[in-house]
């Protein structure tokens, strides 16, 4: 009975962690898409699309704060009393400009326990449909992360964060992974 009780735990705990997953990858689209409409004003009307990335923080803040219920410290955000997770969950962001979009880039991540910080961009060569990204987080014991690839279809902003989770019974694993969020600027 008790090894049955055992894998309903292990069972539970990954569905919690997929649903957090989930949850953590939609709030961190509608965040992003409502940051990606900061586009300076003056540039726009020359036909160039650039991001005013003070604004673009605060809306994707205000869209954290609103719809899941986190609040930003620095480079993480830490979780309200009805947030997805329970720990705070380090995040970084990219802004791919208008000049530089249809080149491949490569970015290179580490989680340092609170932090989650870029260590590296490597620039690649042009496709003229876009840029292909490819995002690798390190984690605190080395292992690396590869994300699926995405392509660019102009001038993006990416988020990416990193989960790492205390476990539904503390006798189960913990649940650490990494999320990220590609907008095209909205003009």
């Amino acid at each position: 009975m008790l090894f049955f009780l055992l894998i309903g735990a292990f069972v539970v705990d990954a569905d919690l962690a997929m649903q957090k997953k989930t949850e953590m990858k939609m709030l961190l689209e509608l965040s992003n898409h409502h940051a990606t409409f900061a586009v300076e004003p003056l540039l726009k009307t020359e036909g160039v699309i650039d991001l005013m990335e003070k604004e673009s923080l605060d809306r994707f803040d205000k869209r954290m704060l609103e719809n899941g219920g986190y609040r930003r410290e620095g480079s993480q955000y830490f979780p309200g009393e009805h947030s997805v997770t329970t720990d705070a969950v380090p995040f970084a962001r990219y802004y791919v400009d208008f000049l530089s979009w249809r080149h491949d880039h490569k970015l290179f991540l580490q989680h340092k326990g609170n932090e989650l910080v870029l260590d590296q961009v490597v620039p690649g060569p042009a496709r003229p449909t876009g840029g292909l990204l490819e995002i690798t987080v390190t984690t605190k014991t080395g292992e690396e992360l590869r994300m699926a690839p995405k392509t660019m279809v102009g001038p993006s902003h990416i988020v990416v964060a990193y989960v790492d989770e205390r476990p539904f019974l503390p006798m189960l694993p913990a649940h650490a992974f990494p999320v990220v969020s590609v907008e095209e600027l909205k003009w």
